[in-house]
């Protein structure tokens, strides 16, 4: 470990690692939440509150890509997904330990409903993540290989653009829709409604994907300056 600390370039990609699992942590604990993003054309345009976070997810991904291979990144989205486990098994473990009598029964009932998210959010998300991941990994490198390791910007665009939209469409039916269906009888979200809150989401991350192009090219140069 002392090697590892020793070395900058290696202190990068433990920043940008820890970048990524913050993010990833964060989208997972404020997906529940549906903001309003307008109405268009008699549909509304709705996205879960994780749409940040989660979107920032992809740009450390792409320049974990980028800099130290396929397999490095593959190895981040897998550590990924075992950090989301671990939440999923703390925050549970929060919400069943005894709460103080002074705080009451409302406080645990808001931190319950807060933190604890049903079980098709945590199984959609979990299945979107792994499948909208591996595939931007994998499309980034496709198209580095394309293009002979020229135009980050389209390598960059254009694996995440797609990846988001997997993303959002597996994630959206699976946990809005589809699993709540088969588990309650009927979907958390309409289902004329789901078309929006896709639209709104992807939308937003769309708009995300195309801003953080300059600060992935940032993020390779400043790493392999060093």
């Amino acid at each position: 470990m002392e090697k590892i600390a020793d070395n900058s370039v290696e202190k990068s990609l433990l920043v940008l690692i820890a970048l990524f699992i913050t993010s990833l942590t964060v989208s997972n604990l404020t997906a529940s939440k549906i903001i309003f993003l307008g109405e268009v054309g008699g549909i509304m345009l709705l996205s879960p509150a994780a749409v940040v976070a989660y979107a920032a997810t992809f740009l450390f991904t792409d320049i974990i890509s980028e800099v130290w291979g396929k397999k490095t990144a593959g190895n981040v989205v897998f550590a990924g997904f075992v950090s989301q486990l671990l939440l999923i098994f703390l925050v549970n473990l929060a919400i069943l330990l005894p709460i103080a009598p002074f705080q009451g029964e409302e406080f645990q009932k808001a931190y319950t409903r807060i933190l604890g998210p049903s079980w098709y959010i945590v199984v959609g998300g979990l299945v979107a993540y792994l499948v909208s991941q591996y595939h931007d990994v994998w499309a980034f490198h496709m198209w580095r290989e394309k293009t002979s390791g020229r135009w980050l910007w389209l390598r960059n665009n254009a694996s995440t653009m797609v990846s988001q939209l997997i993303d959002t469409v597996i994630f959206i039916t699976l946990a809005f829709g589809l699993l709540p269906q088969l588990a309650l009888g009927s979907p958390i979200v309409p289902w004329s409604n789901l078309p929006g809150l896709i639209l709104g989401q992807y939308f937003v991350k769309l708009l995300i994907a195309l801003l953080d192009t300059p600060f992935c090219y940032l993020g390779v140069h400043l790493v392999k300056k060093k």
